[in-house]
């Protein structure tokens, strides 16, 4: 198994999609892919006890998707998995990553994209809710249930691939001679849960921007969003935090390009580097003595017993190339 990690930008994942976005573009069907063996919703058959096959439809082709039968499969308690079979198959399987929290919609517009990625080139395509649906359970509420924290931890990535090539050798009478998983943010997580625990479930692992130490992440995220919730940095400010960012630290690689080249090379502190507002006065050009505390906040560790708990915010991730806000940094400000 050969398991690639990346520190992509998972822009998409924010909005609830975790696949690193494989572009498939040297892949094509061989001429005269494998074709099903089964009718598409003779699949319903495969319901047992441990699965229930609650549909098997054709979908007809598009133009920018071919025809496919899609599955949904429903294991118990409430693992949700859809499986894309197109009817010229070139042999694998694809799965894909979650973002956020998981439980998104199988018709978000993101898994759509992942989704029309992988049939147009021929893949057998899967991906799950990991047990929970976000629009019922939003964040992390799911975690509440036993049940659904270690289907979100562990269990709906393995059961997913497992149930997957199940279906695969049930419509094309046999499985697939290679399968491959991408996942960014929460999927980077995933990709490295399966390479950790279930090595022989893929044969290639992409892993992007994982999402790792959650515990911790999740804690410093709280501290930093009291912070700023006790004091909001004005969305008007994010160009001169940003421009104060790369006027001292751009240059650290010795070229001045646009690009912080090692954030952690960059000494920055908001108490020191930024300007400071008179005392009682504000304005776009300044920063709050409240505002410099948020952000001390934001780019220190944070610390817990005299103990480094957490690492900052890297720097450079302040606003979008286009000038909007960060989607991570900005996010809630």
């Amino acid at each position: 198994m050969r398991i690639f990690l990346g520190t992509m930008l998972c822009a998409t994942a924010m909005l609830g999609q975790g696949g690193g976005h494989v572009q498939f573009r040297d892949w094509s069907v061989p001429a005269g892919g494998a074709r099903p063996k089964a009718t598409c919703g003779s699949l319903q058959s495969l319901t047992d006890y441990e699965m229930s096959v609650t549909s098997a439809k054709v979908v007809a082709a598009t133009a920018d998707m071919p025809e496919h039968c899609r599955v949904h499969v429903l294991i118990q308690p409430k693992l949700n998995i859809e499986v894309n079979l197109p009817a010229a198959w070139n042999g694998r399987f694809y799965m894909f990553g979650n973002g956020g929290f998981a439980g998104e919609s199988f018709d978000s517009a993101g898994r759509m994209t992942d989704l029309r990625r992988g049939l147009k080139a021929g893949f057998a395509v899967a991906s799950t809710d990991t047990g929970h649906a976000a629009a019922e359970e939003p964040g992390g509420s799911f975690a509440k249930s036993r049940q659904e924290l270690v289907d979100f931890a562990f269990r709906a990535v393995h059961l997913t691939a497992e149930t997957a090539k199940t279906v695969i050798r049930a419509y094309y009478g046999d499985g697939p001679t290679k399968s491959y998983f991408d996942g960014c943010s929460q999927g980077g997580r995933e990709g490295l849960i399966l390479a950790q625990r279930f090595p022989k479930d893929f044969d290639g692992i992409i892993a992007g921007s994982p999402t790792m130490d959650f515990t911790h992440g999740n804690f410093a995220r709280a501290y930093w969003m009291q912070g700023l919730a006790a004091a909001p940095v004005a969305a008007a400010k994010m160009k001169l935090l940003a421009d104060t960012i790369y006027a001292k630290c751009d240059e650290k690689d010795g070229v001045k390009d646009g690009v912080i080249d090692d954030p952690q090379r960059c000494e920055f502190h908001p108490a020191t580097d930024l300007p400071r507002c008179a005392e009682g006065s504000g304005g776009a050009s300044c920063f709050t003595g409240a505002e410099i505390g948020s952000l001390e906040r934001i780019y220190g560790d944070v610390m817990s017993q005299g103990k480094k708990m957490f690492p900052g915010w890297p720097v450079g991730s302040e606003i979008t190339p286009e000038g909007g806000r960060s989607g991570w940094v900005g996010r809630g400000w």
